[in-house]
This record gives structure tokens, sequence and C-alpha cells, in this order.
């Protein structure tokens, strides 16, 4: 498999993303056990992973896309595993981002050079991604405002 398409190790980012979330997963809003082997939860990409074999390369990896979900809703019965999540789940996601940039959080630089340096600009980020993931994931395409100004 070429280089750029495995999996980079994500669960590093646990703890930061767990300051956002608090314990709640990002999909049922259920609690989980967020300790340090963090058994109970998994660091996911919002945007699947199988992506990057559909030309979206390494942006899937980047700290943007990736939440805190229990197991359940990850990959339990009727989970997640290589779907697109639903468009409220998008909006939270950019909510999330855009939480974190305004409270000068220390992946605020991160998260700008990845989606955009301005509001509209990592809006259009998300919507844009989510139309060409749509096309990819569903094999139709209907443009869609995901997240709405």
């Amino acid at each position: 498999m070429e280089r750029s398409l495995r999996r980079q190790p994500v669960t590093s980012s646990r703890g930061a993303l767990n300051g956002y979330q608090r314990g709640k997963c990002f999909y049922c809003g259920g609690s989980m056990m967020v300790g340090i082997d963090g058994e109970a939860v998994d660091v996911d990409h919002f945007f699947p992973h199988v992506l990057k074999q559909h030309g979206f390369g390494p942006v899937v990896d980047g700290i943007w896309n990736l939440v805190l979900a229990c197991t359940t809703c990850n990959r339990g019965p009727g989970g997640k595993f290589e779907q697109l999540p639903a468009l409220r789940f998008l909006e939270r996601l950019h909510d999330r981002n855009e939480f974190l940039i305004r409270s000068h959080h220390p992946l605020r630089e991160t998260l700008m050079q990845q989606t955009g340096a301005t509001e509209p600009e990592r809006r259009g980020f998300l919507n844009n991604l989510y139309n060409r993931a749509w096309a990819v994931l569903i094999h139709r395409w209907e443009p869609v405002e995901v997240v709405s100004p």
C-alpha cells in the first residue's frame, strides 16, 4: 500500500479533543470513559479514512477531521464505519473547530492552516469536502449548502 494511503496514528489527539467534548461522544452525546487507555473511546475520522483511496490525500488525517466517538457509534452494530455522517454533524464539526479557533486553543494555528484563514474559507472548505465525499461514498452528486452562514 502506498505510504500516503496508510493510517496515521491519531490516538495522541484524544486529550485535546476531549478538552472540547468533555467525555461525550461526538455523535450520540453519551458519556465515555476517556482515560489513559481510552478503551471505550475511538478517535474517529469524521470524513472516513477510506477517502484517502479516492484522491482526498492526507487532509483526511488533519486534527480538524478527528472527533471522539464511543465504540458503539463508531464501529458497533449500525455504527459509522466508512459512512459520511449526517449533515447535522457537519455543522457540529464546524462549530467545534470554530470554538477551538476563537478560544485561542493551542490547535488554533493548525486548524487554520488545514481548513482556511477565515470563517467563510473554513465553511467553504467543509462544504466542498462534504459534497466531494458524498459523490464518492454515495455514488451520486447532489451539491448542497451544508453549513449555513
